[in-house]
Formats: C-alpha cells, sequence, structure tokens
C-alpha cells in the first residue's frame, strides 16, 4: 500500500508500485509524484489521498479492458497452485533450514484463538489434532500474492479463500519437515509426491467494467487521508474484501442500501471459519462500521453521489453476563503461582520472562495486556524519585494515542522486577523484534506475545469462558482498588480509563500521589495457603 513521506530535501512523496497485470497499459512500474514542500501536513494529505484514488481508478479502469479476467480455482486446481508454492519453499529452504524453536513457535500463529487449548492438548497428546479452518497470517497473504504475480494470474475472491486455507495446510507440513531437517534427518518428503502438478486455470468470469470509484479505491483513498492504525487497517480491509465478494463487483457506485442489508443479514447467518455465527456487536461495531466510515468520507469528498449506509444498523440483545469477568482470587493465585514456578517444556528467554512478570505488572496495575507486553527498558524510568511504567504510543498501540505514566508497586519491586530490567538488553522487555517469527504494525509482535500468555493461562485451568485470560486483570484491579479504598480518580488514571467528566480530564497526578494510591492494593501472597 502505498504511503506519504517526505525526502530529506522536505519535499512530499509517495510510491504506488503498479499491478504487473496493468503495468504494460498503465505505462510505467511505478507511480511515484512528489508534492511541494510548503505544504502542510494535512494538505499533503489531501493531495496524497486524491493522486491514491485517481491511480486505483485508472488501474480499475484498464484491468475492465486490458487486464485477463478473474478465475476461479477448482478444489484440485486450488491444491496444486499451493503444492507449486510449497515446493517452492522447499527449495529456499532445505539446505538450510533456521532455528528449530522458530519453526515451532511460528505454528501456534495458524490456530485461531477459539482453538488455541485444543491445540495445547493435542500437543500433549490428549485429543486428536486440530485439522482447520486456518488463522491466515500476513506472511500467508505475502506469499500467495507474491505466487499469484509470479503466475500472472488473477482469481476470485472465493478462490482466494480456498488457496490460502492449502497453503496454510501446506505450511504446517513445511514447518514440520523444516523441524525434521534442523534436526538433521534429510530423509525423503513423503508429502511432495503426493501433491498434483499445477496447470494454469482457465479463464470463467471476467470482471465487469467499473466506469467510477471502486470500493477499493475509496478504502485506499479513506485510509490515506485518516491515517487510521495499522491493526485497524489491516481488520477493515478484511471486511471491506467481505463486502466485494458478497457484492460480486467492486463498482462503488453500484451498491444501494439494500445490498448493504443484505449483507447485514448474511454477516449474521454464516458461519465463520471456527464454525460460530457472528455476534450483533461484532457485525454493527466492526464490519458495519467500517463501510460506513468509507462510504461517509467518500460522500464527504464528492467520490460518490449517495452513500449507502445510513440507517443500516444491527440490534441485537444485550450478552448474558453469567459471572463477574475479573479474575477471583483463586484464578488469580493459580496464574501467579505459576508465573514463579519453573516453566516446563523449552521456551525462549523472552516468552519466559513474560510468563514471570506480565501477569504481575497487569495484576498491579490494570493495564491492558498489550500495553505491557510491548514495554521497553528505557520505558522504565525514575522520576521525582517514584519507579513506573511509561506506557507510550512510541512502543506501540495505547487507547487514543495518550502515554501515561504508572507507578510500580513495591511488591514488584521487592520481588525483583528493576533487578531484570537492568539486566534486559535495549529494547522490548519480553520480544526479539529480530526474532524469526517477526511480526508486522498490523500484526505487532508485541500482541503476538499476548496472545501466548492468553493460551498458557487456559492451559492452567483457567477455562471459563466468561473470563479473558489477559483482561480478567483489568477488571480485578477495579474491584480490588475499590475494596482497597483507592481515590475513584486514581483508580480510572491508573488502568487509562476515560474521565467522566470534562472537569477531571484537566490537569495530572502527581506521580508520588498516585504511588501512594497504588500501595493501597494489598499485596498478593502466592505462599499463602
Amino acid at each position: 500500500m502505498a504511503k506519504l513521506t517526505r525526502t530529506k530535501t522536505g519535499l512530499w512523496t509517495a510510491r504506488k508500485v503498479i499491478p504487473k497485470d496493468v503495468r504494460a497499459a498503465y505505462g510505467k512500474r511505478e507511480d511515484k509524484p512528489t508534492w511541494p514542500a510548503s505544504l502542510t501536513q494535512g494538505q499533503a494529505r489531501a493531495e496524497f489521498g486524491a493522486w491514491l484514488v485517481a491511480v486505483e481508478e485508472r488501474v480499475a479502469a484498464l484491468r475492465s479492458t486490458h487486464a485477463g479476467p478473474a478465475v476461479d480455482l477448482t478444489q484440485r486446481q486450488s491444491r496444486a497452485l499451493a503444492g507449486k508454492w510449497y515446493r517452492d519453499m522447499c527449495q529456499r529452504h532445505e539446505d538450510s533450514p533456521g532455528d528449530e524453536l522458530g519453526w515451532e513457535m511460528g505454528l501456534e500463529d495458524l490456530y485461531p484463538k477459539e482453538t488455541e487449548q485444543s491445540y495445547q492438548e493435542s500437543l500433549r497428546g490428549n485429543s486428536e489434532p486440530y485439522e482447520g479452518p486456518w488463522r491466515i497470517t500476513p506472511m500467508l497473504e505475502n506469499e500467495m500474492r507474491w505466487l499469484l504475480d509470479k503466475e500472472d494470474l488473477r482469481i476470485t475472491p472465493p478462490a482466494a479463500d480456498r488457496l490460502l486455507q492449502d497453503m496454510a495446510d501446506l505450511y504446517i507440513a513445511f514447518s514440520h519437515l523444516m523441524i525434521r531437517r534442523c534436526r538433521g534427518d534429510y530423509g525423503a518428503d513423503k508429502l511432495i509426491d503426493k501433491l498434483p502438478n499445477w496447470e494454469p486455470a482457465a479463464p470463467e468470469a471476467k470482471v465487469p467494467a467499473v466506469s467510477g470509484p471502486t470500493i477499493t479505491s475509496l478504502f485506499d483513498g479513506y485510509v490515506a487521508e485518516r491515517d487510521p492504525a495499522e491493526a485497524t487497517v489491516k481488520a477493515w480491509k478484511r471486511m471491506i474484501q467481505h463486502l466485494i465478494a458478497f457484492l460480486g463487483h467492486d463498482d462503488a457506485a453500484r451498491v444501494t442500501p439494500e445490498d448493504i442489508i443484505n449483507w447485514k443479514d448474511r454477516l449474521l447467518t454464516e458461519p465463520t471459519k471456527t464454525g460460530k455465527q457472528r455476534s450483533a456487536k461484532t457485525v454493527r461495531e466492526t464490519y458495519l462500521a467500517a463501510a460506513k466510515a468509507v462510504f461517509g468520507w467518500a460522500k464527504e469528498n464528492r467520490k460518490v453521489d449517495v452513500d449507502p449506509t445510513p440507517g443500516v444498523t444491527v440490534r441485537g440483545g444485550k450478552r448474558q453476563r453469567l459471572r463477574d469477568p475479573g479474575f477471583t482470587n483463586a484464578e488469580a493465585l493459580t496464574i501467579l503461582r505459576a508465573t514463579v514456578k519453573a516453566p516446563e517444556g523449552r521456551l525462549s528467554h523472552h516468552h519466559s520472562v513474560a510468563r514471570r512478570w506480565v501477569p504481575w505488572l497487569c495484576a498491579y496495575s490494570g493495564a491492558r495486556v498489550n500495553e505491557v507486553t510491548q514495554l521497553r527498558k528505557q520505558d522504565i524510568i525514575c522520576q521525582d524519585g517514584v519507579w513506573a511504567m511509561n506506557i507510550t504510543p512510541e512502543a506501540g498501540s495505547v487507547k487514543n494515542n495518550t502515554a501515561r505514566m504508572v507507578p510500580l508497586h513495591s511488591h514488584l519491586i521487592d520481588q525483583g522486577f528493576l533487578k531484570f530490567v537492568e539486566g534486559s538488553a535495549a529494547g522490548p522487555l519480553f520480544y526479539n523484534p529480530s526474532g524469526h517469527r517477526g511480526g508486522s504494525a498490523g500484526n505487532p509482535h508485541y500482541k503476538k506475545v499476548g496472545e501466548r500468555l492468553a493460551a498458557w493461562v487456559r492451559s492452567l485451568g483457567i477455562t471459563d469462558e466468561n473470563v479473558a485470560p489477559n483482561h480478567g486483570w483489568r477488571h480485578r484491579f477495579k474491584t480490588v482498588a475499590r475494596g482497597a479504598r483507592m481515590d475513584p480518580e486514581a483508580r480510572a488514571v491508573i488502568p487509562g480509563h476515560a474521565p467522566k467528566t470534562e472537569g477531571e480530564s484537566y490537569g495530572t497526578w502527581p506521580l508520588d500521589e498516585l504511588a501512594a494510591e497504588i500501595e493501597k492494593l494489598p499485596r498478593i501472597d502466592v505462599n499463602d495457603g
């Protein structure tokens, strides 16, 4: 995706690689405009957004007349194309398989959150192996784009979904093969001969011509101007693609309110890849929210004459609350006692220290788990004689992009947290940014750390679906803070909740006063009982 940047000389610039299938008709490999350095950031974003929409519209128009049609794939063709990619992966890595632990950890990303516990159980031999559907990672999406570009092939959205699942399935087998190679086993690969050979698929359906802006170009224009968080871009892109696949076209001008209502009905009734149905809240606050934002922006900027989304909503009954969503004392002690035990099996250093310290930091601060897992060594500071966590958007995602200082409870210091920080290398405390699994802006590494901690908590026996394995600390913090008679405003400031009134948003809390409030929390004795 194109991105607005500034050169060393101050000029504003961007770069958009032209898709291979229309590159000859477009006349160049990439479009790279520049704008005057005198433009403000807002002006430059507006120019950038208009340029990007124009480029996308031109690409769409050229595709309708010059590019080859999108094709569907049969089940065999999909497996064969994924098999071609599998063979290429084997050639790339056969002689240098890399790190065994990296391949083992990389497998976790493909398992949906709902199956993480069953996945852990299958590893122990306590249940049948999970066989899909798989969670699609950015790595697989990038590999599919590379594969399709290499084959000079355009496929329909349903074919892309099928191909990604086949690639994920083969990636599981490939990872196990690489683990064997890491252990010195270079025996024959029994799978490779079973895969069908790839033969280019014949065209089946031509994408109808689009005379105006595409839904895709509207989304790109919205992103260029509004600059939402990368995680939002990633999630909303998937939802907009779902809308396009449902409509069967990418023509923004053809979308009607009835289309949006029918899409909403489909979202509420179709099963997801995990077999469950989406909740009314998910459809309303994610899928419809994405469409409303994009089409609303397009109407404001006169890209479309009519916004088809106003008035379309979904109303569902309030979800039953069967228990308090915070950890009970017994659940909290189960987790915290496990943090001080020697870990079972082989863990990376960063995952081991994340298990040791993240639950405690969450328990004594009520912070969101990703605010803790993204902490860097330089974020643990002493200010005005008080040791604190600097939860800052410089390190990762923070609600409302607003930094806050959270004092460390003395029990954390007594347990040796500051010694751990002092002995850590510069950079993130709980993950290695250069590790095999990497991460992306839309799927950052610190989020992966939180997901692995959640799976670990479930493996400890905290299996009640009415309490979240990480967010339960946030609810428990408020309960304990009330019992400790913590100042009501302080118990909102510390976990980063929005102020109730405009007056509460004025000024700041002195750090030593905030530390005194945190010290009201009773120490958690894991040896008690």
